[in-house]
């Protein structure tokens, strides 16, 4: 008689991940975003919705200076599972948030109605100004590109360039007319939108977090290893249904086994067929981040986890001398073993 399958409880984290992703143009984006805030009427910040938690920034809270805001929820259709999701963020947003599929012209069409709304109570003759603020690799552009499509007619050229990894965008773009004056068919004096550089948190305290950001494509690839990421991703896959990789193999907690399994099923060989395990996981993490291993949301949404959270954001000031500190570390460790 087989065994049954008891998955990990626990994910150990390994020392070589980092707890920073904070380089020298997010610093700059954030204090070129204060000095263009006092031009703008609404904030659209997106967040990852598989990472809704993760993916809030308390740099970016500071400098928006307290602006009205709406939170985006970008990639809603990469974690179409988890339905209580939706509920337990509104719980804690109320009616200020928007859950975002690029894929559905209507989550388009909905945040436009909520700019132009915005337009005719601001009323200017130079038209609304919004900015787009998030992490990396939240889907800023993309939702750029879908709102000028949608709201100027003829429009299909992108706006913004695009692109999945961390750190396409490096500066605050122009401003892009999405919605046309109201001469033109539109509102007032129309609706333009800025685009910025993704942001990183200054430090991040726990190493799943950063794991589950690189998981998204939020950091630089190579940062944390493939094969490291792809054992959190059968940690996980473990705990939702290990259903969801039996194309592969059984069920099983170790990630050399089903790398191995991955490798030979996707033909990742080296020479003598030896099972490549890199491009297995490399193979693994693409197929994810299509939604072709579920569709999950990563964080959890209990009250407890959301409180430790909002906690965690007003400790900012703190976060940037560990991550300061953090890096003269790195530096003063890279001086001592070049020399």
């Amino acid at each position: 008689m087989m065994a049954r399958f008891i998955a990990r409880s626990i994910f150990e984290v390994p020392s070589s991940v980092p707890k920073t992703y904070f380089l020298g143009h997010h610093q700059a984006g954030a204090s070129k975003i204060k000095t263009i805030i006092p031009n703008v009427s609404i904030v659209l910040e997106c967040r990852d919705f598989r990472l809704p938690l993760s993916t809030q920034n308390p740099t970016l809270e500071q400098a928006i200076g307290g602006r009205e805001k709406l939170i985006v929820y970008t990639k809603c259709d990469l974690g179409t599972d988890s339905t209580s999701a939706r509920t337990a963020l509104r719980r804690i947003y109320g009616d200020r948030v928007l859950f975002w599929d690029k894929n559905k012209l209507s989550s388009t069409q909905q945040l436009l109605k909520v700019l132009k709304q915005t337009a005719r109570s601001v009323d200017s003759l130079v038209g609304l100004r919004a900015l787009v603020v998030g992490m990396p690799n939240v889907g800023k552009s993309t939702l750029l590109n879908s709102l000028r499509n949608a709201g100027i007619t003829g429009k299909t050229a992108k706006a913004a360039k695009t692109g999945d990894q961390a750190g396409v965008t490096r500066k605050v773009g122009t401003a892009v007319r999405v919605v046309p004056s109201e001469e033109n068919g539109g509102v007032g004096g129309g609706v333009f939108v800025l685009d910025t550089p993704g942001i990183f948190q200054p430090y991040v305290e726990d190493g799943e977090t950063m794991i589950k950001v690189a998981l998204a494509h939020g950091i630089k690839k190579g940062l944390i290893h493939d094969e490291i990421l792809a054992d959190y991703l059968l940690f996980r896959m473990n705990s939702w249904n290990p259903a969801l990789y039996a194309r592969y193999c059984e069920p099983t907690n170790d990630i050399t086994e089903f790398l191995t399994a991955v490798a030979i099923r996707e033909g990742k060989l080296k020479i003598g067929g030896v099972p490549n395990h890199q491009e297995a996981a490399a193979k693994l993490l693409s197929q994810w981040r299509e939604g072709k291993l579920g569709k999950y949301v990563l964080d959890d949404l209990s009250e407890q986890s959301i409180l430790a959270h909002q906690a965690l954001l007003l400790r900012p000031q703190q976060s940037m001398h560990q991550a300061k500190k953090l890096r003269r570390e790195e530096k003063a460790a890279s001086s001592a073993n070049v020399g």
